[in-house]
């Protein structure tokens, strides 16, 4: 890889700034970093709601024969809780709640996916990691 090569400076017709090409071996080599001050920078940006009216929907209408689990572990990193919803700072965020009794959260710590599926009788639990970015 050649400094010349590795970064191109884009402009409009008029010569300003209008970004930046990095080749796929110097993004390999940033990217972790720009990602993390991007979202120290915008993080609103990214942040979506929790899904609390479909979550308590859920809980008013829930009639299995057991409590609906609060507890959620993340199988990518480890992290676990007993109460997602009591825990200050949060270790997952709720991503989405249904009425078929699905729950899915983020891992705040790795961004894992874990999903729970409610069903009269059990409850089923996936982890999905993060897709990894390109430069990983």
């Amino acid at each position: 890889m050649h400094k010349e090569t590795a970064i191109r400076y884009v402009v409009d017709a008029q010569g300003r700034p209008q970004g930046v090409f990095l080749e796929e071996e110097m993004w390999r080599h940033v990217c972790g970093h720009v990602l993390g001050v991007l979202e120290k920078l915008f993080p609103s940006e990214r942040a979506v709601p929790e899904p609390l009216a479909d979550l308590e929907m859920l809980k008013k209408y829930w009639d299995f024969r057991y409590d609906l689990p609060t507890d959620v572990t993340c199988e990518t990193c480890g992290a676990s809780t007993c109460d997602w919803e009591a825990d200050e700072p949060r270790k997952f965020i709720l991503a989405a709640a249904n009425m078929g009794g699905l729950l899915s959260f983020h891992c705040v710590a790795c961004q894992s996916r874990i999903t729970k599926r409610h069903f009269k009788d059990k409850v089923t639990v996936t982890c999905t990691p993060q897709r990894p970015c390109a430069c990983e």
